[in-house]
């Protein structure tokens, strides 16, 4: 019975997400229709989806691409949410984070030695080959940042003079660990040659670059694509970073111990195969996710050993949903470090919120607004530990909130911002905004949560399937010749409602809530 369940549920989702041949594409005027259909990209073949998404929070002013314009119209350049900010190497407290600022262009350095400095750093003269982990940051006299100055994540452009791949996102290339310290994965146009021929100076592997890597003027696109890690044997990690070019909205990774097939290939858009056929592996919401966002390991995450498993030559799947709004083709392609960890105590339990009823059934009729509302009943004790919300243009308020026993309700976390939601880690160490509902600003609850035997934790998509909604956030499609919003991985033709995330231990699937919504969830 589980398994014939798995296969309808699989078969639902494709049916709802399309294959390669529903990939959205280029953004092109159909006769008859108010806003644009999506035409499929050139494609070869496509990565498969993975599992629940990635166990990081997202550094401070990351990059962000703009929301897609509607077709002959301006292009959105949204406001950024923030996420947590990371402490300093040393200090007792963590440093302030940023307001949400509006993307400007390539990722800055957030501070600037204003004294000569004379303390040693990393060699940025081209020799470094590797991150090398430990307690030396590539720039001595600026304060650690987990994607900007970090010995685990070292950025190419700071470590190789010389890289320029001539597409935009350089940036977040990073070096990947010393080999007897960790692995690095990623897709690259070079396939597997990648890290052989860059940080040898060659930069050839850019030029002419595969279509399938590419993502045209104008185009929405869910891209699949399947690699092997280098690895023999499985290992255990904590630390992760997951870097990809600009334009990304989602990358979804699954991990398949002892695969078999080709070392590197685009697959067909089989999103349910990533979903259920492997491990699930950190991810990304956002151009760069780390786990931690401190220097340090947070002492609750230590005191109990956390960790996950990555197996034994694994074929690794990544699911990528990309935006182009600019006015040049962007790139595919992303890299993720694993560093091998030995105190495995506390497995991480991935979290993949979705209840499977979305598939089946519509979201909303045009005109409508509606709560999509579901709950996951706490047994036991156990540590959250990260959330990220996942939903497309017509949700105003994605929320989730803790329900405890005695009827109180904590906010744990809301985003306003349908195409950039942040990610939140709910540790000793960083610090979330503050949600403000008025503002509609992003945040969420900053310390650690233990949910009790009792407790619920809920979660909430307030959608509104209007006019009025469409033409605020430009979408090129309407309500009225869209008809009944359906799931589906398009961010104007179909909606999701999902909460992602990692606990102690694993949750199950959430159930339908018909349990009143609180104000703050419902605000927009």
């Amino acid at each position: 019975m589980k398994k014939k369940l798995a296969l309808y549920v699989t078969g639902l989702l494709l049916a709802a997400c399309g294959g390669e041949d529903s990939a959205p594409g280029p953004i092109q005027p159909t006769p008859g229709a108010t806003g644009p259909e999506q035409a499929a990209m050139p494609q070869q073949a496509a990565p498969t989806p993975g599992a629940a998404m990635g166990t990081a929070t997202p550094a401070a002013n990351s990059p962000q691409p703009a929301a897609p314009a509607a077709a002959g119209g301006p292009t959105v350049q949204e406001p950024m949410a923030t996420g947590p900010t990371p402490a300093v190497p040393g200090a007792g407290m963590p440093t302030a984070g940023a307001g949400n600022e509006p993307d400007t262009g390539p990722m800055e350095d957030p501070t600037t030695a204003s004294a000569p400095c004379d303390k040693e750093g990393l060699p940025m003269d081209g020799s470094l080959k590797y991150s090398p982990g430990g307690d030396i940051l590539p720039k001595p006299c600026q304060e650690f940042h987990p994607t900007l100055n970090n010995p685990y994540a070292v950025r190419c452009i700071d470590a190789w003079p010389d890289y320029d791949s001539g597409y935009p996102g350089d940036e977040l290339c990073m070096l990947p660990p010393e080999p007897d310290k960790g692995i690095q994965v990623g897709i690259h146009p070079q396939g597997l040659d990648w890290y052989d021929q860059v940080s040898q100076g060659d930069m050839s592997g850019y030029q002419n670059v595969p279509m399938d890597f590419l993502i045209p003027v104008g185009a929405e696109a869910e891209r699949n694509y399947k690699t092997r890690s280098p690895n023999m044997q499985s290992f255990n990690f904590y630390r992760s970073a997951t870097r990809m070019r600009s334009g990304s909205h989602h990358l979804i990774v699954a991990g398949a111990a002892n695969g078999t097939g080709t070392t590197e290939e685009w697959i067909g858009g089989n999103v349910a195969e990533g979903l259920f056929g492997g491990v699930s592996l950190p991810g990304a919401q956002r151009v760069d996710e780390n786990v931690p966002v401190s220097f340090e390991k947070p002492p609750e995450d230590a005191e109990v050993g956390l960790y996950t498993n990555f197996g034994a030559n694994s074929v690794v799947t990544y699911n990528m949903h990309y935006f182009n709004s600019t006015d040049q083709p962007l790139m595919r392609e992303v890299w993720q470090n694993y560093w091998f960890e030995d105190d495995a105590r506390t497995r991480v339990a991935p979290m993949f919120g979705l209840n499977f009823g979305q598939v089946a059934s519509s979201f909303a009729q045009p005109e409508q607004t509606v709560d999509d509302h579901y709950v996951f009943n706490i047994g036991g004790n156990i540590r959250l530990i990260m959330l990220f919300g996942h939903s497309h243009v017509w949700t105003s308020n994605f929320s989730a909130w803790l329900e405890k026993g005695d009827g109180t309700n904590q906010v744990l976390y809301q985003s306003f911002d349908w195409f950039d939601k942040p990610t939140y880690r709910y540790d000793s160490v960083a610090m979330n905004p503050v949600p403000d509902t008025e503002k509609l600003t992003d945040g969420g609850h900053t310390g650690i949560v233990e949910m009790k035997s009792g407790d619920k934790l809920h979660f909430n998509c307030h959608m509104e399937y209007t006019a009025e909604r469409a033409a605020a956030t430009e979408s090129p499609i309407q309500p009225s010749t869209n008809g009944a919003l359906r799931f589906a991985n398009q961010a104007y033709k179909g909606e999701m409602c999902i909460l992602f995330g990692s606990t102690t231990r694993f949750l199950g699937t959430p159930a339908v809530s018909n349990a009143a919504v609180p104000d703050f969830a419902s605000a927009d």
